[in-house]
């Protein structure tokens, strides 16, 4: 059975309702059959703020996503030695999942800085890409016209949540109730995450 496999990465420093809900649009609307959160083990582009271990963030990551059979972690990149680039861990699920169609999700800000990911024009011809709105992020869908590729651009509901807002807020004292599920939440407190 040829299943549609959607890769949806990022730090999830940590995971929030605003992931979760564009993860279940995936499925609902975008017919993708499984959605695979990839938690970076150490992203390229940016460092990670507060000491939270890679456990720690796949940790929130099962308490958030358990319960939906559409919902999978990998943990291929947290168990590289290799730097968490795109193209490698492409090629790398590409050969695990051989059977199944593999896309690519991206939110509009990484869409706008693709050209400069290591060797994006193979990216493009490894996987369609599925392209999230954000709020505050413009989309021009010929961006990358002339590079092939395949592109979906989703009309995602636009939530506007971020982990950064989430772990200033955890910060200061103050509450994360609806932000993130309650699991996640009751864990953040319990191992006292994100307390400078």
């Amino acid at each position: 059975m040829n299943r549609k496999v959607a890769l949806f990465g990022g730090t999830f420093n940590p995971v929030h309702q605003g992931h979760l809900i564009n993860a279940q649009y995936l499925v609902n609307e975008c017919g993708i059959d499984s959605v695979l959160f990839m938690p970076a083990r150490e992203p390229v582009h940016k460092p990670l703020e507060y000491a939270v271990s890679s456990s720690d963030r796949l940790r929130m990551l099962e308490l958030a996503t358990s319960g939906n059979p559409a919902f999978d972690i990998s943990r291929i990149e947290l168990d590289s030695e290799l730097p968490s680039y795109t193209v490698i861990t492409l090629e790398r699920i590409r050969g695990l999942y051989q059977n199944d169609s593999v896309f690519l999700v991206i939110g509009a800000d990484s869409y706008n800085q693709l050209s400069s990911w290591r060797e994006y024009r193979k990216i493009l011809q490894l996987a369609p890409v599925i392209v999230l709105r954000r709020p505050g992020d413009a989309i021009d869908e010929k961006l990358y016209a002339k590079e092939g590729g395949s592109f979906i651009f989703a009309q995602n509901p636009l939530v506007g949540i971020s982990s950064r807002a989430i772990r200033e807020l955890v910060s200061a004292g103050k509450s994360i109730s609806y932000l993130v599920p309650d699991t996640v939440r009751d864990y953040i407190v319990q191992k006292e995450l994100y307390i400078p």
